[in-house]
């Protein structure tokens, strides 16, 4: 009997040693990753309101770019800029099988704190924002099986990822097979823009050079006027360039050095290197640097004139005055106004929720009205302008009547569109 039991003993022990064996190399096996045709899987997460936002794949009926990202991460913030302009470009244009493209950002990071700092700093509010607090540890992050913060997947219309870490060539490429009609059929030949620095508002950078360099040839040198601005002739649109300019003491070395449009809309920020800083500018990311005036000479058919519609934040809560900064930024659209003297103008006027529904529609239209007499003050004609308030009808988020939001998201429902047109 004792021999019997020592010899099951026995059997058991090798038996547990034989399956442990066994499965520790498949533990030490990676998990394959996600692949081009998967589904996407869904997500529910936090969100800017402390909320519980859930995205179930297909999502509306949209393309979407899901990105993750850390505000501890560098590498993983790269990208952001660019991110921004491509929501800019194509949020709101038509698509052929689909009802738009939206951009989901998932910041895994136990730090909440942090990461709201980061939204508001790099201006994200726009997008679907969400956290997860326990990182790849996440139940719903883990069905991503990412292995990096820096991953982004394009998921189409259909819930299917029709591509994973593509760079900002391969999406503007798909967005651009995808929509109704081209937005840009003219040839560009030149590009115009300006060099800045700061933390938060953004300063010029007066009289210093910038070097543009195809490959290891030096295609220009340009000296930047008093307003850090540059224009670059004689481009092939096709074709990336790199941007160098060289340390200046008038600029700190923890200071970020930025690549924005001749309106100030960042870019991107340029690398800091050993003498200097530069930047890669991708051929797909010139058309964001095609001069205003060229817009001038679209085709007399052409009545929409989208490249020259903007939105912009002009007003605080329930003000009408104009501040030194919307007087700015209205002085730039006086001058695509004289620029292309054809266009008529609508500016419509969008308020928050935070008061009753007639105050906020009164309140959009007299805000617009303003905007129309300062540029009736500047020679523009009342026949080519039309106030338009359509107060909070057209909330852009979850920020409703009733629903509690943080102060950032408000102010992304209070802005000023601005459409330009051509008469019949």
């Amino acid at each position: 009997m004792g021999k019997k039991y020592f010899l099951l003993n026995q059997f058991a022990f090798l038996h547990v040693a034989l399956h442990l064996m066994l499965a520790t190399p498949c533990r030490a096996q990676d998990t394959p990753g996600l692949r081009v045709g998967d589904n996407a899987p869904n997500l529910v997460l936090s969100s800017t309101n402390n909320s519980i936002q859930s995205f179930n794949f297909p999502y509306q009926n949209k393309m979407v770019l899901l990105f993750f990202w850390s505000s501890s991460v560098s590498k993983s913030k790269e990208n952001l800029y660019k991110y921004k302009k491509l929501y800019s470009k194509y949020s709101d244009i038509g698509f052929k099988t689909s009802d738009g493209f939206d951009v989901i950002s998932v910041a895994l990071q136990s730090d909440k704190i942090a990461w709201t700092q980061d939204l508001v700093k790099y201006d994200l509010l726009k997008f679907n924002n969400c956290i997860a607090q326990k990182g790849y540890n996440d139940l719903f992050v883990k069905n991503y099986k990412i292995k990096e913060t820096t991953n982004s997947f394009l998921i189409d219309e259909l819930g299917k990822i029709v591509a994973i870490n593509p760079d900002l060539k391969t999406l503007i490429t798909y967005l651009d097979e995808k929509r109704n009609l081209e937005l840009n059929p003219e040839p560009q030949s030149r590009i115009k823009g300006k060099v800045m620095f700061g933390q938060g508002t953004l300063a010029a950078v007066p009289n210093e050079g910038i070097w543009f360099i195809k490959g290891t040839d030096t295609l220009q040198h340009i000296t930047l006027d008093e307003k850090g601005g540059f224009i670059l002739e004689h481009i092939n649109p096709q074709s990336s360039l790199k941007i160098y300019m060289k340390a200046t003491p008038n600029i700190a070395d923890e200071v970020p050095v930025f690549l924005t449009t001749e309106s100030g809309d960042i870019i991107s920020p340029f690398s800091k290197t050993e003498h200097g800083y530069e930047y890669l500018l991708l051929d797909a990311e010139i058309p964001y640097l095609r001069p205003h005036s060229d817009f001038g000479s679209r085709p007399e058919g052409d009545k929409s004139l989208k490249n020259l519609n903007r939105t912009e934040n002009l007003f605080k809560s329930k003000e009408v005055v104009l501040s030194p900064e919307a007087i700015t930024k209205l002085t730039r659209i006086v001058a695509l106004l004289k620029e292309n003297p054809k266009t008529r103008l609508e500016v419509i006027t969008h308020t928050d929720s935070k008061d009753a529904t007639e105050k906020n529609q009164s309140l959009s239209l007299k805000q617009s009205n303003a905007v129309t007499l300062f540029f009736s003050s500047k020679g523009i004609p009342k026949t080519r302008l039309k106030a338009i308030g359509k107060g909070e009808t057209e909330i852009l988020n979850k920020c409703k009547e009733g629903t509690e939001c943080l102060e950032q998201e408000h102010a992304q429902n209070r802005r000023t569109e601005f459409k330009f047109y051509l008469p019949d």
